[in-house]
């Protein structure tokens, strides 16, 4: 009686490379093109399966690598081939290399189909590295470092560098001496025209708006976000309050403390509140409330504006005088 140890089953796994497993009609194999390669050189290994049309099988999971030494560069797609009526084959293409030379035993690959697990047959590769002849080859010394050639291209840079520093230098040395220019002679300095007053300037703002006529439009996001940003940059420079950056109800609760503001608050929350549920909510005001809204804005400019205080007359002076 004969007994196999385990060196010979080892050896009968590989004597039956290439055979197929089988379960259910399944068959699971595995190839390889070249069982010999040089360090770095690239394979592929072939994975089989054939099946019924009825059945699913799934492939192992692959990972960047089959066993330790051995890499996986690609995983091509799948290739699908009829074999006979109600069966065909499917074959993924798997690309290695390796790095290292030895002699590697992969181990067979898992394929799930259904609830049987099916293995393939092993597979071997040898990786070989290149041999270096160290006797028969003449060596030198090292050569010296050469002179690299001038080559114009190699300094451009440098080259637009210096040219806008210059550029640079000459541009400060006309603006100082415009500047010691403007200096010396303030009288040809062109009068700045006055900044107009803020209520002025908020008034020809909103008298712009209505005349774009941006609710009848539909556009009443629009409208009534530059209406309030009107409002708002009226109030920030009026009262010096940062309203830009506050919310509605910030607003609202700053100036219920002015005294300036107390009878334009209400008019202002309303405006407020309604560009609100225009802007957030998406209400579609009315006409009537559109108008009025503008009509409620010109009001607080005009009650809350700086007064102006006239100067009496030279007759009136005089006369006083007298």
């Amino acid at each position: 009686m004969k007994i196999f140890n385990g060196k010979n089953l080892l050896v009968g796994f590989l004597l039956c490379s290439g055979l197929a497993a089988s379960a259910q009609n399944v068959q699971v194999s595995a190839s390889m093109d070249s069982t010999s390669i040089m360090i770095g050189e690239q394979t592929r290994i072939r994975l089989q399966v054939t099946q019924d049309k009825n059945q699913t099988v799934q492939f192992p999971i692959l990972t960047d690598t089959i066993i330790k030494g051995i890499e996986v560069l690609e995983v091509l797609p799948k290739d699908t081939i009829p074999v006979s009526e109600g069966r065909f084959t499917v074959n993924e293409d798997v690309i290695v290399t390796s790095f290292d030379s030895a002699l590697y035993y992969i181990r067979p690959f898992r394929f799930i189909a259904g609830q049987d697990t099916l293995y393939s047959n092993p597979l071997a590769l040898k990786v070989v590295t290149y041999d270096v002849d160290t006797e028969s080859k003449e060596y030198f010394d090292i050569k010296s470092v050469k002179e690299a050639p001038f080559v114009f291209m190699d300094y451009i840079g440098y080259v637009i560098g210096a040219l806008l520093l210059i550029l640079a230098v000459i541009l400060c040395i006309w603006w100082y001496r415009r500047w010691r220019y403007r200096i010396e002679h303030p009288e040809s300095v062109e009068a700045v025209e006055p900044k107009l007053p803020p209520h002025v300037r908020a008034i020809n703002a909103l008298d712009s708006l209505q005349s774009k006529k941006l609710w009848q439009k539909g556009l009443e996001k629009e409208y009534y976000t530059d209406l309030t940003d009107i409002l708002r940059n009226y109030l920030q420079e009026r009262f010096h309050v940062n309203t830009m950056e506050m919310t509605s109800s910030e607003i609202i609760n700053v100036f219920k403390r002015n005294e300036v503001m107390k009878s334009s608050l209400p008019d202002l929350k309303q405006v407020l509140e309604l560009a609100d549920f225009v802007k957030f909510a998406k209400l579609h005001p009315l006409p009537d409330e559109n108008e009025q809204s503008l009509a409620q804005a010109k009001a607080i400019v005009n009650e809350t504006m700086v007064k102006e205080t006239p100067q009496p007359a030279d007759d009136e002076e005089k006369s006083a005088d007298a």
